[in-house]
């Protein structure tokens, strides 16, 4: 028993790390070793010309989204971080619920707006303005700059709070103006933070899948971007499309940790220390004459970026014909009942989901936990990496991950026991794959709650148990578990949200037996069921804000948007 005991926490630790290579490390290892294996190919797909033409649309989208959520991003977080704005928390509270609901939803909510054809809003301006387009760039550009905008915002208004104010205060009485303090001390010293803010919308732009996806598919001349050629390369022809796939892959990759990489790096260059003592935050910056300007300008924001989209899905919602408008004579409670509980594939769906979100966020909750553990009570010689790696596939695009985790499960895996028990794994088209990706892409939650709760904890304490003759399995159990407790089901709740609503590699990953609530909601509303399409997406909308609220509430406001 006690060379048991002995043994379980190399044995733990070991499975830990054999996970973390077998499901992050060898799938992106492989996706670089099929672009070696045939460059030409890769250097091929990358010419042709409508992969080219996807690379310019990326970079012009990425960029445009940029420039949108610097110009109102930065403001709403001067506004909410730094003056004296009534309402600020409240404020701050609903601009970040872009951020929350996911982005192909509002996208949804748009499509129903602006659609060309028949789209409300475009009916309500009929003879007063010629129809606005949202299948196109600019549409593009419109829906994901409203979702990421709390990026930047709130880079802005955490970099502005740990801002010394004295430095302003310096400035005003030197007899600069409010103008000239805000462009020369303010917004300089929140300069670091805002392009580490910058550097994530440029990659989340880059990297995204469901918005450009549904704006593309009902375009007569879609846009595409490399995420979709992506998908299309391995939709159409699997395997000729491969190493198209592959090709466009690796540069999404490149993108996906190079942008925040630099981000970081410009961070970390500009660089401001106070000298003259203590910093102290001080007043808010009085807005005086400008305060009705600046509540308006956050009011738009909100109403355009929250209250128009979730109330246009709430009322499609309630559409008995959507062709009929908005009378009074045309809402029903039908589809609720028709979508929900005559649709035996809704309930599939639904079901499916909370499975795979919860399995997906107790795994890496268990996973995360011991590789933060490892990598912050122990000496092991690349802790520093192996926690790098498990935060990697956060960062990474989820088309490519989708890819790398097809190339390397897609043929069925035999492992031999003993040299007498063959176990064949096959995983393709399974919810095995689904969940396994879901883990893999929200491991950085868990590992990066671990590792804070272990910081903020003294070490003595499980060294204490051990010297009390408790073992390794027995201090983790009753020790350092429920220590870590609060920050572990934070964690579990962060990556139950997103597995939950996950659309990216649920495209990519689910076959015909196996959609999941993004699959439908997409299949929904491509194929012409607005209605349909919004009921499911309202049910989504209310179970990611209520898992929210809910992670609000636990964690006492620190965990959550």
């Amino acid at each position: 028993m006690n060379r048991l005991a002995a043994l379980s926490r190399p044995l733990v630790l070991g499975g830990a790390l054999l996970l973390l290579t077998a499901l992050v490390v060898l799938p992106l290892g492989g996706l670089g070793l099929r672009l070696l294996q045939d460059p030409m190919a890769g250097l091929d797909a990358l010419q042709h010309p409508l992969n080219v033409r996807a690379a310019w649309h990326t970079l012009l989208l990425s960029v445009s989204v940029l420039l949108f959520t610097l110009v109102v991003g930065v403001p709403l977080g001067w506004l909410v971080g730094r003056t004296d704005l009534p309402g600020r928390s409240m404020w701050r509270a609903i601009c970040t619920t872009p951020y929350v609901v996911p982005p192909y939803i509002t996208a949804i909510a748009w499509i129903t707006l602006l659609n060309p054809t028949n789209g409300l809003l475009n009916r309500a301006l009929d003879g007063i303005a010629a129809p606005l387009d949202i299948y196109t760039l600019a549409g593009m550009t419109w829906v994901m700059g409203l979702a990421y905008t709390p990026f930047v915002m709130l880079a802005t208004a955490d970099s502005l709070s740990r801002m010394d104010a004295s430095l302003e205060e310096q400035a005003r009485i030197a007899g600069a103006s409010p103008l000239r303090t805000l462009l020369q001390i303010t917004l300089p010293m929140a300069a670091p933070g805002i392009w580490t803010g910058a550097g994530f919308v440029l990659a989340a732009s880059a990297a995204s899948f469901g918005v450009p996806y549904l704006l593309a598919s009902g375009a007569v001349h879609p846009d595409f971007v490399l995420t979709t050629r992506i998908y299309q390369a391995l939709d159409l022809d699997p395997s000729t499309g491969r190493p198209a796939a592959v090709a466009l892959s690796i540069v999404l990759l490149a993108i996906g940790i190079g942008l925040p990489a630099l981000g970081r790096l410009l961070q970390g260059r500009r660089r401001f220390t106070t000298v003259t003592g203590k910093a102290t935050r001080g007043a808010p910056f009085a807005l005086g004459r400008a305060k009705p300007v600046a509540l308006a300008f956050t009011s738009i924001y909100a109403g355009v970026a929250v209250f128009l989209p979730l109330s246009t899905i709430a009322i499609t919602s309630l559409m008995g014909n959507f062709g009929r408008g908005l009378g009074a004579d045309n809402l029903t409670l039908s589809n609720y009942s028709a979508v929900l509980f005559e649709r035996s594939d809704t309930l599939d769906a639904l079901l499916r989901s909370l499975f795979l979100a919860s399995a997906a966020a107790t795994g890496a909750v268990l996973l995360g936990g011991l590789l933060g553990w490892l990598a912050k009570r122990t000496q092991t010689r690349g802790r520093k990496l192996v926690s790098w790696l498990a935060r990697l596939p956060y960062a990474i695009p989820g088309t490519v991950l989708a890819l790398a985790l097809i190339l390397t499960f897609s043929q069925e895996m035999r492992i031999i026991v003993f040299e007498r028990l063959t176990v064949g794994i096959a995983l393709a088209d399974t919810v095995w794959m689904l969940g396994l990706a879901y883990m893999v892409k929200f491991l950085a939650f868990p590992v990066g709650n671990a590792e804070a709760g272990l910081e903020a904890t003294d070490a003595s304490l499980e060294e204490q148990a051990r010297i009390s003759g408790a073992g390794w399995g027995t201090t983790m159990a009753k020790i350092t578990g429920p220590l870590l407790a609060p920050n572990l089901v934070a964690a579990w709740f962060l990556v139950f949200m997103p597995a939950f609503s996950e659309v990216t590699m649920s495209i990519l990953l689910s076959g015909p037996d196996t959609r999941v609530v993004g699959t439908l909601l997409f299949d929904l509303q491509t194929y012409g069921d607005p209605p349909s399409a919004a009921v499911l997406a309202m049910v989504v909308t209310v179970l990611v804000l209520g898992g929210n609220a809910g992670l609000r509430l636990l964690s006492r406001g620190k965990v959550g948007l």
